[in-house]
This record gives structure tokens, sequence and C-alpha cells, in this order.
């Protein structure tokens, strides 16, 4: 069932001083605009209202000036400033009505856990007349549906209780019982991409839009994701080929896998094992790759060699190269990553060496600088890393990086196979 003949579009509302303050943060929004996307529909602003009951009636007429559907989120309690219900029936000149089975569930919920409803809970069930009641099976606020002709057609509000755990499934029982079935995620086209920030794959990706339209961004970091709602095979074609022939190097997959599940596929295929040497990455390394379930059939282990002696003593780094050169340079990883692959008699080693910040940089290498090697018994490849924002980010940024690097040329074909 739509509105529309076309997707029908949605304007989002949450409702509440502790979110408008950014005391809580507002997860229903982003909850509900995944998840109608993914339904078909086509979701036009998020907006944020407090308690303020002018205000409150504001962003709702202006979602529904904009928009077949309002979905708000919030102000269904039993409190003064508890507004949702109220303005809705305003907006859609309905009276509100006491609903006998909305305080039948809300009393029997409260008795669940031996307590009385009181007085005040009696407002939860006052509800616009002619509204479709969403039953609360985990709160007291039943939600609505109410459907009625505004700014010259017909519009919908969909009030829903602000807690996810209420939230969530209303808002699934109502579109399944109103047929809304979601979009399969094959029909869209996702691209992800390492390296490269929005801005500059954005102008990257010009000519292809200019020509073809406009591609979805969302930042994932320390990776990017592109995509497009169901394109024609024509159109997904194009940008797939786009995407290899001048992205090449920033890019990873066509598909929203990201770079661990990615990595972890690409260790259970090659049958390979693997140790990691780091050193200002500390442990992250380690940590990322056994996130991923059944690590333990290719993960050997590694060191967190963080001071001189440590990758000396542990990885075979060469005393005097560390007192010369210092550790921060190609050679300090290429030897680290050896050590790694010798001492753990592993197949495959990724090494990890840079300055993290936020000091211990230099002119000739500032803060974000970093060496990444890849070893194995037919040699080691090293790589110079620039990375940018603050220590976290620049260490998470050289994990993902150096998983990239260690299955760059399996990506590359991956990529090409899917394209053709």
């Amino acid at each position: 069932m739509t509105l529309t003949s076309t997707a029908p579009t949605a304007c989002l509302v949450s409702t509440g001083e502790e979110v408008l303050r950014g005391e809580i943060l507002d997860g229903n929004n982003h909850y509900l605009a995944s998840t109608l996307g993914e339904h078909g529909f086509d979701v036009q602003l998020m907006m944020t209202a407090g308690d303020r009951r002018e205000d409150l009636h504001f962003v709702m007429d202006s979602a529904l000036q904009r928009a077949d559907f309002l979905f708000i989120s919030g102000g269904l309690g039993p409190t003064e400033d508890d507004l949702t219900t109220t303005v809705a029936a305003e907006l859609a000149g309905k009276a509100l009505i006491f609903d006998e089975a909305s305080w039948t569930a809300i009393v029997a919920l409260f008795r669940k856990y031996n307590m009385e409803a009181g007085d005040n809970n009696k407002k939860q069930a006052m509800l616009p007349e002619g509204a479709d009641i969403l039953a609360n099976g985990n709160g007291t606020a039943p939600g609505f549906s109410l459907t009625f002709e505004r700014h010259g057609s017909q519009k919908a509000i969909v009030a829903l209780p602000g807690p996810p755990r209420e939230l969530h499934p209303m808002l699934g029982n109502w579109l399944q019982d109103r047929n809304y079935s979601a979009v399969p995620p094959e029909e869209h086209l996702f691209l992800r991409f390492i390296g490269i920030g929005e801005s500059p794959l954005a102008e990257a990706l010009e000519p292809w839009t200019k020509e073809w339209g406009e591609v979805s961004f969302r930042q994932d970091f320390p990776e990017m994701e592109v995509k497009l709602y169901q394109p024609s095979m024509e159109k997904r074609l194009s940008l797939c080929t786009f995407a290899m022939d001048n992205l090449a190097a920033h890019l990873t997959t066509f598909s929203r896998q990201t770079i661990p599940e990615l990595f972890a596929d690409f260790m259970r295929g090659n049958g390979k094992t693997l140790a990691v040497a780091e050193s200002f990455t500390g442990g992250e390394a380690a940590k990322v790759i056994t996130d991923s379930p059944g690590s333990s059939e290719y993960f050997l282990g590694g060191v967190v060699s963080y001071s001189n002696a440590v990758k000396t003593n542990f990885l075979d780094v060469s005393a005097s190269d560390l007192e010369l050169d210092g550790p921060f340079n190609t050679a300090t990883a290429e030897q680290m990553a050896l050590g790694a692959l010798t001492r753990f008699n592993a197949d495959l080693a990724l090494s990890f060496t840079g300055i993290a910040g936020p000091d211990g940089g230099t002119k000739d290498k500032p803060v974000g600088t970093a060496w990444i090697t890849k070893a194995s018994s037919s040699g080691h490849q090293s790589k110079q890393l620039y990375l940018i924002l603050e220590r976290d980010r620049i260490r998470t940024g050289a994990v993902y990086q150096g998983l990239k690097f260690l299955m760059e040329d399996w990506l590359s074909e991956r990529c090409r196979q899917i394209a053709i």
C-alpha cells in the first residue's frame, strides 16, 4: 500500500528536549531512515523538535508539506510535555477519543510487573479519531497511523514511541501489515573505498555523475561507501568500470563488505597463516583481525614491539639500525615483518611502524606518517602512508590500509570478476 504511484516520500521527526540538546543520541531517525529506505521510501528530511508545542507543530506541518508520510518518534508518554498525539490530531482536524483496548493493554502491562497504572497513563489511551492503533508489546505507549487530507493531497502520520525496543518492532509490524517489503540488497550497487575522503571521491566521480546522475555517499571510517539505488544493469556496469579505471588504488569491493570482513574471506580462501608485528598500532591490527569469527584458523599471533628493545629481542630488528636511523622507516618495517614471519613460522606477515601523535613528528616525518610491510617466503614489499586526523584514527587507518595492502591483488581480481 502506498499513497503515490512512485516511491512514497517520507520526512522524519524526533522529539524531546534531551534529544534536541544532544543529551541523547538521535538513533531513532537513523534507524527510521535506514529501514524505510530499505523498504522503498524516499526519505526527504530529518528534523528534531523539543517539547514546545509551537515547535512541534511547525516541524510536523513542515514535514507534511514536503512528503507523503511523517514518521515521528517520541512524545507519546503520559506527561504534559508529551504532545505528539495532540499536535497530530490538530493537524488532521481530528478529535481525541479514549481507546478502551489501548487502556486495557496499558493496565495489563503494569499488572504484569505488579504495578498499577496511574490516572496520567489514561492520556496515552487518548488517540486521534479514525487512527489505526499500533499495539506496543514492550511499553505503555500505543502508536498510531493517521491518514488525512492536508496541503492539497493525502498525508499520513505514523507516530511511534521513543524507546528503540518499542519503536523497532512497531515499525516492522506497520511495514509488514501494509505490504511494504524490503528491496533486496542485490538490487542496489555498493562500492567501498579507502584512502580517499568524500570530497576528493566526489570530485573523482564527477565525470561519471555528470553523465549518469548522482550517487549517495556514506562515511564508514576509515572507509567510504558509495551507493546507487536500484540501478539498471547498464548504469551498474558503467560505474563499476569507471571505478576500476579511475579509482583502482582506493577501490576495495562492489559490496557492503568492510575491509575486515573481506580480509577474513581472503585468509580463509587462501589456506595460509598470518602473523603481525606492530609498533605504533599497539595491538590494534591483532584485535581487528581476531574480531572476525573463525580467525583462529589462520591467525597465529603477533608481537606488539612498542620499544626498540622488543623489536630487537623478539623480531630480530638490527639494534645498530635502530640506533642510527630510529624506528620510523621502511627498513624497520621490513625487518619487523621478516622477524614475525620467521618467529611464528607463518606463511604471511604484516608489520606496522609510524608516528601516531600527538607528539613525535618532525618536518620530514610528520605525525601520521606510517610504514607497512607485507612479507612471505617469496619476498616482501613495503608502503609509506601519510594519514591524517587524531591518534586513534591514524592507527585505525593504518591497520585497514595494511590489511588492504596484503590482499590487494585478490581484491583487484575479485572486483574485475564481479564487474564482468
